[in-house]
């Protein structure tokens, strides 16, 4: 009988080892005051997240608090999946503090806070629009081929169509051409991307501003401090030399020539720039615009 016994002991231990070792790490909570979707579940107050959870968002908000550090809330009627180092938002509105190098993905976008201080706000729009707005702190954005394509600047959003912008070479740029260190460079004046040009017409107009389309070079290695090498197929001049335009403005010799849009709402433009594939449709200042960036969306993130 002691034998039977020590045998259904052992094995009833080594089931529970068994059992606790399945059993995957948390990578954070949620938490809100209305009912939210965890994995199809409906759930009240708070739960714990595992990587790859699915999160659905009712009619309030949700607050997410990963082992990382990163901050998230999830305004109501949003749906994500959540890892440790960065969520997929299929819906909704998903903002995002404290987290040094995390991700967002988008529609095709991959979206990524600078440092533990960037605040950013994302919004889907469906399977091929999204907005980004940089509370705090800069923003880059990639596409899928993890090619820059924006960065977001304090203050300022941008909207993309991952679909407008053709195929994935396409390139519509505007901003100031200049020659350095033997290379063509021109940095797009409304997502600070820096693209190397190369083309007969890029010569002749340097140091002025431009509008360029064109396309890019796959597999070409750009200049420094360049993300992408793009064969010109026309060039407008569209300006004043550079640095008379800087001087109108008010602006340093060294600076970027300005952003596009800065007098508040849209842009002028339908489509201000198509960089790999992704178009630029609109930047979105005071990030209240047309009811795209709630005002109060902040408070909840560092609210405990």
């Amino acid at each position: 009988m002691n034998c039977a016994i020590r045998s259904f002991l052992s094995l009833l231990s080594s089931g529970c080892l068994l059992f606790l070792t399945a059993v995957p790490p948390s990578i954070g909570v949620i938490r809100s005051d209305g009912d939210f979707q965890v994995d199809g579940s409906t759930v009240r107050g708070n739960a714990t997240l595992f990587e790859g959870s699915t999160v659905q968002t009712g009619g309030a908000q949700s607050r997410i608090q990963l082992s990382g550090g990163a901050d998230i809330v999830l305004s109501p009627a949003s749906r994500v999946q959540v890892y440790r180092d960065h969520t997929v938002l299929q819906q909704g509105t998903q903002s995002v503090k404290n987290g040094e190098k995390y991700v967002i993905e988008a529609a095709t976008l991959r979206i990524s806070l600078r440092d533990t201080h960037t605040f950013a706000e994302i919004v889907a729009k469906d399977s091929n629009r999204v907005s980004i707005a940089a509370r705090e702190g800069s923003v880059d954005v990639s596409n899928g081929a993890g090619v820059l394509v924006a960065t977001v600047r304090p203050g300022l959003a941008l909207a993309f169509d991952t679909q407008a912008g053709g195929t994935p070479t396409a390139s519509k740029m505007s901003g100031c051409l200049v020659m350095r260190g033997g290379k063509y460079l021109l940095t797009d004046s409304t997502t600070n991307v820096t693209v190397e040009l190369q083309g007969p017409d890029a010569a002749s107009n340097a140091g002025h501003r431009v509008e360029i389309t064109g396309r890019m070079i796959p597999g070409a290695t750009p200049a420094d401090g360049a993300s992408q090498v793009i064969q010109v197929v026309t060039v407008d001049s569209v300006g004043a030399a550079c640095g008379l335009m800087r001087a109108a403005r008010g602006q340093s010799p060294g600076g970027s020539g300005g952003t596009a849009g800065t007098g508040g709402g849209m842009s002028t433009g339908a489509i201000v720039a198509i960089v790999a594939g992704v178009a630029v449709v609109g930047t979105l200042v005071g990030l209240a615009v047309a009811g795209t960036f709630s005002g109060s969306s902040s408070q909840p993130v560092s609210t405990p």
